[in-house]
């Protein structure tokens, strides 16, 4: 941003365009790093797959500026009232005293685009009870104007209220040209919350007086990282599925030694052996469950392998198939597109190729025996279109690829089973084991999953049956061993788990790990920003910000201050006064205002000043008035401290003053707007008494050129607005212009290179005089021009630059 360390007003900002916008790099950036990884394929699979859930990323908002607010019936406001701004970059002081309704016009800013007030909230009932006015009865309305990228006229936002309840409200957007439409469908929720362009006295002390982890999140949803959170979430809840089987496992293993311990039975007692140690022997403990002592051996072996029998997992089979109707259709979608006949045609070439490599010395075509092309000449230019045409086919050679794996996945599943094998089922598992011939990848897949199910349910109904048999076979071992088998059940599915989640806290570690990464280097430039920005507003201060740093993560989420005072460290909230406070504030939310993500060029600020020392409110005038050069900055106050500042800081300011009369009536005045401030400067030069006449030509031509500045840049934006042209661009034509005749020129034209129609236009329509007057302004700012009658000179500027406002 253009905050510069330097306590001048005038350093040279970077401005917004400095910092390349971070939308709809994140999920390709992830991309790249999960390649570049030491991740085994599985796990960097689990990683892509988790950013695709999460949704296709959103595209950036239209820019826009303020150009009105006009309320009735709303806080403070009873009949209409109308506070005009100017849409582009600048600084407006709002003053007025307590009471005057200046800050119900921050307040419907905010309420016309959110439908909510910052202000209310956490508050009781009485302050969202006491928001329409007590003088007006009509039905309350707030209309924001807003100069929108690529619109030729203002769009128009209206929110009207059905009731006294203010959560009952609609709000619509006005577009020329278009209907009206409700106000979502401008797109700017998200960034609303994101990029929020107010802010308030009292949300100052919450920024810094909140939860930690609320500070994080106002910070840290600046970053763009809102999808690495919500991977990160779905991982830790993935990781939690995985590890309940274990836990569960672990919490009931005490119990069931408990009960092992007093079984009077030696398949108990090996049991217990078995599963004491530190790796609990899960195969010896599954070989006693099956065991009865009652029944012959033979039995006993059958019963206990059918008791351990598994079938295919229907988990892996399903994931399997999916993947594999994916790549079906996939496949489907190319086939007979130009990637698919592409494919066809470079195979087709490559075998004609490897002909002709075989057999240089025939020149007659293999297929249809006509006389020669396949010489070296074909075979170069055959080369290359395979070449080419193998390049369009990518897409159709992936699509391949991935069907092959996905058939070959599916068949890896289907693995033979043991030879013992109970007949009963083994027509279930050749139904299975034939997936594996099935050569229709439509087909394998549908019969996959059914056949794999089949299997499966025969394979758990015998593992059922026999278990239940070898438990009848004992009562003295059959609690025991019933509770045994269960507990297994349980602990061979943490088993078989541990692999996805060994996989799933690999991904999480890297994520984290990279989470830290990414968040600190889109972290630094803000938070060299903040600095830059205290650095204005500690004048007087001993305390010093450190690096701004965000750590940590879920619950233990925060924004690390590094503060030190007199080069000592300290924490910031035990330290810093409460002006100190709101200044820090002010230093970690400004930065927002100016990333290239962020589409609100305007920024509404009620009541900065309190708590403030003299100091520190001239470093705020300096603050604001750089950022104003970059944004539109619209601050209202009580506190006459602020325009002083501006003042005698020479300071550009447009000042607005609000008051309130009976009835709620409020009335906007116009106070010291550049044209005005400029004249008046000119006026109390020209009414000094003995000051050089040397001094008044150096200084009345820039004055007197300030003016015609200030009075031509409106009608010029306006031109620029009205072609629809994005403000950024139109920033940058008026910063082209860097004489008074050129700026002339692109009021009247749009373009800065048309002066002489320009000038002969001006004399056309105000004299000779008009003109020579803009050119003694403009050579005035540069050398020293002969000055007659001071008071002349500034009339005649007066009335031009009022005509050229109106152009």
């Amino acid at each position: 941003m253009p905050v510069s360390a330097d306590p001048a007003p005038d350093p040279s900002p970077a401005g917004p365009s400095a910092r390349e916008p971070a939308v709809g790099t994140l999920a390709r950036h992830i991309a790249e790093r999960v390649a570049g990884s030491d991740l085994d394929e599985a796990t960097r699979a689990l990683l892509l797959t988790a950013f695709q859930d999460d949704g296709p990323a959103r595209g950036r908002m239209p820019g826009a500026y303020l150009q009105s607010v006009t309320v009735s019936g709303f806080r403070g406001i009873g009949r209409t009232a109308r506070l005009p701004l100017t849409p582009g970059p600048g600084l407006t002081l709002v003053t007025g005293r307590n009471g005057s309704g200046k800050s119900s016009f921050a307040e419907a800013v905010e309420i016309a685009l959110t439908g909510d007030n910052a202000r209310w909230r956490g508050r009781s009932d009485i302050w969202r009870r006491s928001w329409r006015n007590l003088h007006h009865g009509e039905q309350p309305q707030v209309t924001v104007e807003l100069r929108v990228d690529g619109g030729p006229e203002p769009a128009t936002v209206l929110r009207t209220w059905h009731g006294d309840d203010v959560a009952h409200s609609t709000a619509e957007l006005d577009r020329p040209g278009h209907d009206p439409v409700p106000l979502t469908d401008l797109g700017w929720q998200n960034d609303l919350t994101t990029y929020r362009p107010f802010l308030s006295y009292s949300e100052l002390g919450q920024v810094i007086g909140g939860k930690p982890s609320e500070m994080y999140d106002a910070v840290a949803s600046i970053l763009g990282l809102e999808q690495l959170a919500a991977v990160d979430k779905r991982l830790r809840e993935l990781a939690r599925d995985y590890e309940a089987p274990a836990k569960a496992a672990k919490a009931e293993l005490s119990a069931l030694l408990s009960l092992l311990d007093s079984t009077d039975d030696p398949r108990a007692r090996a049991a217990h052996t078995a599963l004491s140690g530190r790796c609990p022997d899960l195969a010896r403990a599954a070989e006693l469950a099956a065991g009865t002592g009652a029944a012959d051996e033979a039995l006993l072996l059958d019963l206990r392998r059918r008791s351990t029998l598994t079938g295919p997992d229907t988990e892996a089979v399903a994931e399997a198939a999916a993947r594999l109707r994916e790549a079906v259709a996939v496949a489907d979608d190319l086939r007979g597109t130009s990637a698919e006949d592409a494919l066809r045609r470079a195979e087709l070439l490559a075998r004609a190729l490897t002909h002709h490599r075989a057999h240089p010395a025939l020149d007659a075509c293999p297929v249809c025996g006509g006389p020669a092309r396949l010489d070296e000449e074909w075979a170069q230019d055959a080369a290359e279109q395979e070449r080419r045409l193998r390049a369009e086919a990518e897409q159709a050679l992936t699509a391949r690829r991935e069907l092959d794996a996905a058939v070959q996945a599916v068949r890896d599943l289907a693995v033979p089973p043991p030879h013992w094998l109970p007949p009963e089922i083994a027509t279930a598992w050749d139904d299975w084991l034939r997936c594996r011939t099935v050569s229709d990848p439509a087909v394998l897949a549908s019969l996959a999953e059914e056949a794999a199910r089949t299997a499966a349910d025969a394979a758990r109904i015998t593992r059922q049956e026999a278990a239940a048999r070898l438990t009848e076979q004992d009562d003295t071992w059959r609690d025991a061993a019933r509770a045994l088998g269960a507990w297994l059940d349980k602990a061979r599915e943490a088993e078989q788990a541990a692999p996805h989640l060994a996989r799933v806290k690999a991904a999480h570690t890297w994520l984290k790990a990279t989470h830290e990464e990414i968040r600190a280097d889109r972290m630094r430039p803000i938070a060299e920003d903040a600095q830059r920005i205290w650095s204005h507003l500690r004048q007087q201060s001993n305390v010093v910000l450190g690096p701004v740093r965000l750590s940590g993560s879920a619950t233990q989420r925060k924004v690390a201050l590094d503060v030190t005072v007199d080069d000592i460290d300290a924490p910031a909230l035990g330290v810093m006064s409460q002006g100190e406070l709101h200044s820090l504030a002010l230093s970690l939310f400004l930065p927002r205002t100016f990333l290239p993500e962020n589409p609100f060029r305007f920024l509404v600020i009620d009541d900065p000043v309190q708590s403030m020392d003299p100091a520190k409110v001239d470093g705020l005038a300096r603050v604001l008035a750089l950022i104003a050069e970059h944004r539109q900055v619209v601050v209202f106050t009580h506190d006459t401290r602020l325009p002083q500042a501006l003042k005698y800081l020479r300071l550009p300011a447009t000042v607005l003053t609000v008051d309130r009369r009976e009835r709620s009536a409020v009335r906007v005045r116009s106070g010291d707007d550049p044209v005005k401030q400029a004249l008046h400067d000119a006026k109390a030069l020209a009414r000094t008494r003995d000051l050089p006449g040397d001094v008044v030509a150096r200084v009345l031509p820039g004055l007197c050129r300030t003016a015609l500045e200030a009075a031509l840049l409106e009608p010029a934006r306006r031109r620029l607005l009205g072609r629809g042209l994005p403000h950024a661009e139109i920033e940058q034509h008026i910063a082209k212009a860097r004489k008074l005749t050129e700026l002339a020129s692109l009021a009247l034209y749009g373009e800065t290179d048309r002066v002489g129609e320009t000038m002969d236009d001006l004399t056309r329509a105000y004299g000779r005089q008009a003109t020579d007057h803009i050119r003694w302004c403009n050579r005035g700012a540069h050398e020293a021009v002969p000055v007659g009658d001071v008071e002349e000179i500034i009339r005649r500027t007066a009335d031009l630059a009022k005509a050229v406002r109106s152009l």
